[in-house]
């Protein structure tokens, strides 16, 4: 019914993946150098954002732990079906925010596909946020998730149990590290999560592009470092990536699944990359996943 275009990671020209690519300014002098490098959100007009999210009736804003305003839409599967669904919290990937993901269907698409409700929201610095004059970065990231969980279950009132944490590529960073921890001053512990769905996730930003040993000689410029992280995840977490993928190597979504407490047959697509992962195939692994979950 809803035809969508898959979300993209883009890649500049000479072959080095935007992941470490574009020019957001860090906070301060001692902000890590990869806070610079690694978030390069997309540069749309305020006419833009208007009409892909200001329209929207699902719109809403968030409030992060350090007064930034960011957007999130709440995108409910309108078929039948017992009550309550299952939630996606959805982190999306680099090099795109939440009005593209929104406009191009691809939300929409996810939450009919899977038959669940899904929970989009930005990241500071992003969309709306970076007309604001906001900046991205790691952190922002982090407060960003923590904004949309606390919406989701002391504004909506979805328990725990009832969301399915689902990161893209990078926003595989936010989503581990929600799934790995409690929020600070919530009831509602992210580790009660139904389940965490990965696609084509880093081990870190570091590991992605570089490699392991370039990342330990780099540590503390890393962001994101999923490898430290995942272990603590108590919930069933479900990673699918392409064994092709030049932006992303297959291997992080290995050595992460090997990490895991609960580890779930993960989808290793053959001849895929990070940009042509099918979308059927990954609508119907998660689809899938959600299932298994249901009680």
């Amino acid at each position: 019914r809803v035809k969508a275009r898959p979300p993209p990671t883009r890649v500049r020209p000479g072959g080095l993946p935007t992941l470490l690519g574009a020019a957001a300014a860090p906070r301060g002098p001692a902000a890590p150098m990869g806070n610079a490098l690694a978030f390069p959100a997309p540069q749309n007009s305020r006419a833009y954002y208007e009409r892909a999210l200001g329209r929207r009736q699902d719109l809403c804003t968030l409030r992060t732990s350090a007064d930034e305003n960011i957007p999130a839409c709440y995108v409910r599967c309108p078929s039948g079906g017992a009550r309550p669904r299952i939630t996606l919290l959805y982190s999306h990937g680099n090099a795109e925010d939440l009005a593209e993901a929104i406009d191009g269907g691809y939300v929409e698409a996810l939450a009919h596909a899977t038959n669940t409700d899904v929970f989009a929201y930005e990241y500071v610095g992003y969309s709306l946020s970076g007309l604001s004059g906001a900046q991205p970065s790691e952190a922002g990231c982090l407060r960003s998730i923590d904004a949309a969980w606390r919406h989701c279950v002391e504004e909506l009132r979805i328990p725990p149990g009832r969301i399915v944490l689902f990161g893209r590529s990078i926003g595989s960073g936010p989503t581990i590290d929600l799934a790995s921890r409690t929020v600070e001053g919530c009831a509602a512990s992210p580790l009660d999560a139904a389940g965490v769905l990965l696609q084509s996730p880093i081990e870190s930003g570091g590991r992605a592009v570089f490699g392991y040993w370039t990342s330990m000689v780099g540590y503390p410029l890393d962001i994101f470092r999923n490898y430290e992280k995942i272990g603590n995840i108590k919930a069933p977490v479900a990673i699918m990536h392409g064994t092709a993928d030049r932006v992303v190597p297959v291997e992080n979504g290995k050595n992460l699944l090997r990490m895991v407490q609960q580890p779930v047959d993960p989808l290793w697509i053959e001849g895929h990359g990070h940009n042509d992962m099918p979308q059927d195939r990954c609508f119907i692994y998660a689809r899938r996943f959600v299932e298994t979950l249901k009680k």
